[in-house]
Formats: C-alpha cells, structure tokens, sequence
C-alpha cells in the first residue's frame, strides 16, 4: 500500500513540474513577443516625428517632404538609391522596389530594406557612399543627392535652385538636401561643360580627384586632348582652388592603377600621362598666389592617392552629427539585443531549477520507498 502511495506521490511530482516548466516557457515567450512588439511599435514612431532631429538615424526609413517640390498629379513617388563609386546590387530605376509608402499629403517614406543594402549604410555612418534620387511617375526628379548612414530617418527637401544636368547641358536638375544633415546635399562634380556643381562630396573623391577624372575622361588613349575642355583646366584649377601639381599626382596614381587592374596599356598610360603633364605645366598655383607652376616638378610629380589622405577632412561637418545619431542608432539596437539575451537567459534559469526540484523530489520518494522495503 504505502508503495502505491509513493508512487502517486512521485507521478503527481512530475506532473506538477512539467507543468511549472510549460509556466515557465509560456511566460518567456511572452517576453518575446512583448520585446518585439516594442521594437516595431519604437519603429512605427518614427514615421510619425519624420525630420524631428530625435529620430534622425533611427529605423531604416528615410523621407521626401513632397510638397516643397511642389509635384503635381502623381500617382506615385520612387526612391533610387545607388552607390556612388557604382558597385554593388541595387534596384532599377521606378521598380516596385523602389515605390515610396505615402504618410500623408506633404510626406513620402522609403524604407531603405527594399534595397536589399540596409545594413551596410546602417553601418556606414557618417562616410558619404551613397546617392538618392527622389522621382514622380511623371518624369519629375531631384538632382543626385550625396547620403550617409546617419541620414537615415532624416527627410530630404527641395531647395528652390536648380542644377544643370553634368551630362545633358540642355537639361536643369531640381537641387535637393537634407533637413539635419547639411554635410550631405547635391552631389559635386563637373558638367560637360566645365561647371562646377553641386556642393556635397562622396567619400573617396575631393576636389583634386574630381580635376583628375576630368582630364583622364578627356585625353584620349593616343594623348590627343578634346582643347574645348581641356583648354579650361585653369578655370577649373581656381573654381576648385587645387594645386596642378596634386591633380598630376592624382592622375599618376589613377594611371598606376589602372595599368595595375589591366584596364589599360602601360602605353596608353604614358601617352595619357605626357599630354595631362603638358596641360598642367602650363597652369598657375592658386594655391601659392597664383605662381607658375614648375614644369619638371610636374614631369615628376609622385603618384599619390588624394582621397585617401583627405577623407577626414573633406567633409568636415559630419563627425559631430554622426556622432549624435550613431549614439542613438547604436544604444536602441544593442538594447534591443540584450533583452532578448536576458529573456532566453532568465528561461534557461527556470529550466534548470525546475529539473533540480523534479530530481531531488524522486530521490526522497526513492529512499522512503527503500527504509519502508527494510
């Protein structure tokens, strides 16, 4: 009899703890679930405080304040947002990826996971990698606008000024920035008409490299320089206020490189190079009161990388709000993180106790069963 009663009382045990640990596992998914629907919940917000300077850099959104560009009879809004040294994979031009959601009259949003990249200009913070274009299903569009990771959640506005278009001189651009990032905005570079545009620069280009490109884009693979641009190399010079003999340095370390990747002769390179020497050594120096520039230093200019020795300080306005929106980007996710961590912790904790109770109930039942038994 008193076996029986044992028996009962070990099988009632094991009952009463399964149950406990299915408590236990319910009410840790329930943390779960309360976890993430506060995280979608903190992300719905911000659609709500577009351009307010607390949201900028939170979520993956990022906005167009329509109404300043003043658009009308569209059926929708699309967002194009590429590299700007043009790699990687990024969606075509006004395809369902690209269609913005509508958040009211005045506002449009583009959640940047439809690029397939969101994580990457996450984590880009303040180096200024990307462009984007705002367009209407009308044929309306901004001019390239230069982005960073800290942008997002910010809103893009029209300004009012117009651009000319850098390949087509015939067409005007609308000139587009951004509300609390004035180190990113319209995107600098020189027309096909030997205008300097624009005011923001993408990471890895300054106004020395830009120069550089220009005369490379210009002098053909025999060395015959195209003289209606080339002949404004000095012009140019001071718009930029670049020294010639960093631009022919510039140049010599585009050439090595190209020579290097085998996209072009060494033979190619040195025509190129000997008539890019000659346009250059006939430029002043803005940079030193406008003196004559020495021929034989730039027939020996060492090949150096600008971008690389500039980046800090070619856009010297983005440490600061970086710094502001990184904190505030970086401290929700990782918080987010950690109370998922500390949710599966706090289960496995349970688990364990309830385990430790089930096999020390057993052994009792075990040794009672026993002293009866002798």
């Amino acid at each position: 009899m008193f076996k029986k009663v044992m028996s009962l009382a070990l099988a009632s045990t094991l009952v009463l703890s399964v149950g406990a640990f299915a408590a236990s596992a319910a009410e840790a998914e329930d943390a779960v679930a309360a976890n993430d629907e506060s995280a979608v919940a903190a992300d719905d917000s911000s659609a709500v405080a577009a351009g307010d300077e607390s949201q900028v850099g939170a979520g993956t959104k990022i906005y167009f304040d329509v109404k300043s560009a003043g658009w009308k009879n569209f059926s929708k809004i699309y967002c194009h947002v590429w590299r700007a040294d043009g790699t990687g994979k990024w969606p075509s031009w006004q395809t369902k990826k690209e269609v913005c959601k509508k958040e009211s009259d005045d506002l449009y949003s583009y959640d940047i996971t439809k690029t397939g990249n969101a994580e990457e200009i996450q984590n880009a913070g303040s180096k200024n990698l990307y462009c984007v274009i705002f367009s209407s299903d009308t044929g309306a569009q901004i001019y390239n606008t230069i982005m960073n990771g800290n942008c997002i959640g910010d809103t893009v506005y029209v300004t009012g000024n117009k651009i000319e278009n850098p390949k087509d001189s015939q067409k005007t651009d609308t000139e587009a920035a951004w509300k609390n990032h004035p180190e990113c905005g319209p995107q600098k570079v020189i027309t096909s008409t030997s205008k300097v545009v624009g005011t923001a620069l993408a990471d890895g280009t300054t106004d020395v490299t830009l120069l550089a490109d220009y005369l490379l884009d210009y002098v053909s693979d025999d060395g015959t320089a195209d003289t209606s641009k080339t002949d404004k190399t000095q012009d140019l010079i001071n718009q930029l206020k670049v020294s010639p003999l960093a631009v022919m340095s510039n140049v010599n370390f585009k050439l090595e490189g190209f020579v290097k990747e085998e996209t072009m002769t060494q033979d190619v390179a040195n025509k190129k190079k000997a008539t890019i020497e000659g346009i250059l050594g006939k430029c002043t120096d803005p940079t030193k009161g406008g003196e004559k520039v020495n021929q034989d230093e730039i027939n020996n200019a060492e090949a150096k990388n600008d971008a690389a020795e500039s980046s800090g300080s070619s856009n010297g306005g983005s440490s600061s709000n970086g710094s502001s929106s990184n904190g505030s980007s970086n401290g929700s996710s990782n918080g987010s993180s950690s109370g998922s961590n500390s949710v599966q912790s706090g289960q496995e904790t349970t688990i364990f106790f309830v385990f430790a109770g089930v096999m020390v109930a057993a052994a009792g039942v075990f040794f009672l069963v026993r002293r009866r038994e002798n």
